[in-house]
């Protein structure tokens, strides 16, 4: 069978983003679809997973600011406990 070597762009299994390794045909193209990894010398492709993980950092990170300043006026008594 024929090696295929990938790049893995994020964490799969023992492998972490950035480290290179071979894999039969079928294993690579199933990384490669899966978003975890590209061909080696080949830049990844820019999908869901890319766009999606940044959006969501910014919309938890404006949630939890404004979260965090109702729930201090909300549950902290008179004397500032809770």
């Amino acid at each position: 069978m024929t090696k295929v070597i990938v790049t893995f762009d994020k964490n799969w299994r023992g492998y972490a983003a950035g480290e290179t390794a071979g894999f039969d045909k079928a294993v690579a193209e199933g990384l490669i679809e899966a978003g975890y990894a590209s061909e080696a010398g080949q830049q990844a492709k820019k999908g869901k997973s890319g766009a999606g993980s940044g959006g969501a950092a910014g919309k938890d990170s404006g949630g939890d600011a404004s979260n965090a300043a109702s729930k201090s006026d909300d549950s902290a008594g008179a004397d500032g406990k809770p």
